[in-house]
């Protein structure tokens, strides 16, 4: 008889431990999620600020950065041609009108101004359509980030959410907020997860850092 009861109390400590090591495990494992995912009966929807996303990506503001310094570069190519132009129109009025070389002059700079506005038409076609691929490729790696981070926390839908708070003194603003798709939000902006997931590994080689003021969890 001593023996049953010593085994049925070995047995019990054993179910004891058993849930305690559960409850820790499920106590860590709340701890190590995000604030919004430990709240129940959330729906598993999560919001996310595009544009703040967009703001604060070191590798999309960098990749911008080289953009608008070639941009640069371009116009002062640009703006050393037309300087060259200048001096030939300059140099086109010391010339007597009829004459051969007012007319060799005439047609070197007509074909000038032709080429010009040629090359300055092509750069700017490249200008946006490398400006539409960054937009692009970061907005596919946004995805990507987001539908990672959402299967392991098993969201089931992120929307676009507008952090910014609606100014009444503006109309475009006032308007902008009416036709916003998220009307509230509790404690489901996954925007701040999402920045540090992206900036791991590319803040190193960023020009400028994400800025520090978004909120985790909120």
């Amino acid at each position: 008889m001593t023996t049953v009861l010593v085994q049925q109390g070995v047995l019990k400590v054993k179910r004891f431990f058993s849930c305690f090591c559960v409850a820790v495990a499920l106590a860590a494992f709340c701890q190590a999620a995000p604030a919004w995912a430990q709240q129940a009966g959330s729906g598993n929807i999560a919001v996310i600020d595009i544009p703040v996303i967009f703001k604060n990506h070191d590798l999309f503001k960098r990749q911008m950065d080289e953009l608008k310094e070639s941009v640069t570069a371009a116009e002062a190519a640009v703006n050393k041609e037309r300087e060259t132009m200048k001096s030939m129109v300059d140099q086109l009025q010391t010339y007597k009108a009829g004459t051969p070389e007012y007319k060799q002059m005439e047609e070197k700079l007509a074909k000038l101004q032709a080429d010009l506005q040629v090359k300055v038409g092509m750069q700017k076609k490249e200008i946006m359509e490398k400006e539409a691929r960054i937009y692009y490729n970061t907005y596919n790696q946004v995805k990507q980030v987001v539908a990672q981070f959402a299967q392991r926390y098993n969201i089931t839908l992120v929307l676009n959410f507008n952090s910014n708070d609606i100014d009444p003194t503006s109309r475009q603003s006032v308007h902008e907020g009416v036709n916003r798709p998220v009307i509230y939000q509790n404690n489901i902006n996954i925007t701040g997860d999402i920045l540090q997931m992206l900036n791991t590994g590319v803040q190193s080689t960023a020009r400028g850092p994400a800025t520090s003021e978004i909120p985790r969890g909120r």
